[in-house]
């Protein structure tokens, strides 16, 4: 099984690269963050004939995350239970009747100083409780998605740019870490454990593909279970290079 975990930042706003990654059928599964659109008028009809199904989650104008799958995507939960949420971020299901995914958009947080901050704390600590006992689980887990974290410096281009950010926060990243200390395993880093790379570059000249000015805020964290299935995990450079691009790159998962 091929997973793909992309930001899109609005689906709408970049409806025809999504619809090429659907029609090359290369990803059995794919989750969505930052759709920027309610269900009700998610565009279904547009993706219909690509043979996937679509759970989605969403949110007018901000957030919202959607799950889409070739095989059945079933017992669905649709933001986290211990934490209630106005904001669309967390979308859990079973994946084929064997592989839990929990799809989440973590909250930014802005700056240190901003009154979002604690917020992303919060939520991310809530998020702590809600994942612990799927951990040692025989149930494969997988978490992937947008977790608005820079876990160490060597995941920003320029770390000093980015002091009193929320994403490289002293407090973010220990929760982070303790999510990794417990037992989580990052896929990407545990198979690149020297590469320097980044899933994040903004649409200023600066920060581009090319000059390899970004940030790592993509993840996926495998249980122990999932763990032991994985075969491969790629950052996936085409939705950033598209023809009216998303400012994230796609980021691949492979199982066993």
């Amino acid at each position: 099984m091929k997973i793909l975990t992309l930001n899109i930042n609005s689906i709408r706003a970049h409806i025809e690269s999504f619809i090429d990654i659907l029609r090359k059928g290369e990803y059995d599964t794919i989750l969505v963050q930052e759709i920027k659109v309610e269900n009700a008028n998610f565009p279904h009809m547009l993706f219909d004939e690509y043979g996937y199904n679509v759970k989605v989650f969403g949110q007018k104008s901000w957030n919202g995350v959607a799950v889409f799958s070739k095989y059945s995507i079933e017992d669905v939960t649709m933001g986290m239970p211990e934490y209630p949420d106005t904001h669309a971020r967390f979308l859990e299901c079973v994946i084929d009747g064997h592989v839990r995914i929990i799809n989440v958009y973590m909250p930014n947080g802005d700056l240190v100083t901003s009154p979002k901050f604690p917020y992303k704390l919060e939520w991310m600590n809530a998020f702590t409780k809600h994942i612990a006992p799927y951990l040692s689980s025989e149930e494969p887990v997988i978490i992937g998605g947008d977790f608005n974290v820079a876990i160490q410096d060597r995941d920003i281009w320029k770390p000093k740019n980015y002091e009193g950010v929320a994403i490289s926060a002293p407090e973010a990243r220990n929760i982070m870490n303790d999510w990794l200390n417990s037992g989580w395993i990052d896929a990407w880093r545990t198979l690149h454990p020297d590469t320097v790379d980044y899933t994040w570059y903004g649409y200023r000249g600066h920060d581009t593909v090319g000059n390899k000015q970004g940030l790592r805020l993509d993840y996926f964290l495998c249980n122990k279970t999932a763990a032991s299935m994985i075969k491969n995990c790629e950052i996936d450079l085409e939705p950033r290079l598209a023809n009216k691009p998303t400012d994230h790159c796609g980021l691949m998962l492979e199982l066993k």
